[in-house]
This record gives C-alpha cells, sequence and structure tokens, in this order.
C-alpha cells in the first residue's frame, strides 16, 4: 500500500483499530488531515503517518 492511498472514515478506522465516530472527530478537531468529496470525508494514508509521527 502507497502512502498516496485514500481511505474511507471507515477504512481509516480499521487501520487505527478505532470507531468510525473517533476518526470523525479526530478530523473536526484538525489532528488528522481528510477532504470533503460530496458528503463523505476521504483520508490520505499519508496523513495518518503523519499523524503517528506527530504523536509518537
Amino acid at each position: 500500500m502507497s502512502n498516496d492511498e485514500i481511505l474511507t472514515v471507515k477504512e481509516t478506522a480499521v487501520l487505527l483499530k478505532t470507531t468510525r465516530q473517533q476518526v470523525r472527530k479526530m478530523i473536526a478537531n484538525e489532528e488528522l488531515p481528510a477532504v470533503k468529496v460530496g458528503r463523505e470525508w476521504r483520508v490520505l494514508r499519508a496523513g495518518i503517518m503523519e499523524f503517528f509521527e506527530e504523536n509518537l
């Protein structure tokens, strides 16, 4: 899997082993960079890696 892969909220939650609600909170709090496509949020895998680097 490449870092430019685009993930849904559900896929992001599975990857982070958390809930979709928690992922949405992280997006709302600007902890996790995401873009809105229609009514759905999309997260770049690179953004998730960035989150871990900043928070570890």
